[in-house]
């Protein structure tokens, strides 16, 4: 979670040819190496998203206090990948996460807030696979929820925005998603969101995982003038 990636174009990723000026850097390389600083980064290269319920918005300076929350409850930590062990722990990796997601265009973490009471619910997530699951250039989804937003069909509705994003904005080919075997409430969701079980694998530390992935629905070929 808290690892920059190398600014790559993904495997999935449409039409990856892109046309640019001499000596002008790519998109996301200029994200990583260009002179402005966190937030002006992020102001550039925010995308707002919204469900009828949800603003899905990049996250910002001020998030790491629901962060911490998050982290430091077990019922909710224990299907992260990233286990802080101590509220300090917890702390840093919530300032880490928001300090290193610059939203890379496309990419990074969304909060899920309420549009009616702005209450923060999690956050979802479009972003490189873990290195851990071993080297890909795949594209996953995620997303973490507090407790209290269990069962209320968030995860889907948030999730689902984010899905539509990467194949309409983002112009992926396909996304996949890596949970813990014995997670079935994220089994579930990634179900309805039409994702498919792909196969089970073992983590690099011995953690029992299970692939889905979705493929982008096919473009709609324009109809020959009769």
């Amino acid at each position: 979670m808290l690892t920059r990636a190398a600014p790559i174009e993904p495997v999935g990723r449409r039409n990856p040819e892109r046309t640019r000026k001499p000596g002008r850097l790519p998109h996301l390389a200029e994200i990583y190496t260009g002179g402005l600083d966190i937030e002006a980064r992020r102001r550039k290269y925010r995308i707002d998203l919204e469900t009828p319920r949800f603003l899905l918005r990049p996250l910002a300076a001020g998030d790491e206090d629901w962060l911490t929350d998050l982290f430091t409850d077990p019922e909710v930590n224990r299907f992260l990948w990233d286990q802080p062990e101590t509220p300090e722990e917890a702390r840093r990796t919530a300032e880490a996460i928001v300090q290193l997601d610059l939203m890379r265009g496309h990419f990074g973490h969304w909060a899920i807030l309420d549009k009616t009471s702005g209450e923060v619910h999690g956050w979802t997530e479009l972003s490189k696979l873990r290195p851990w699951w071993g080297p890909s250039d795949e594209i996953a989804l995620s997303y973490v929820l507090g407790r209290a937003s269990w069962g209320r069909g968030i995860a889907t509705e948030a999730a689902g925005r984010l899905l539509r994003h990467a194949f309409e904005g983002a112009r992926l080919d396909r996304v996949m998603a890596v949970i813990m075997a014995g997670n079935t409430a994220s089994k579930h969701v990634l179900e309805k969101l039409g994702m498919r079980f792909v196969k089970n694998a073992k983590s690099a530390g011995g953690q029992q995982l299970q692939y889905f992935r979705i493929d982008a629905p096919p473009v709609a070929q324009p109809t020959a003038p009769e």
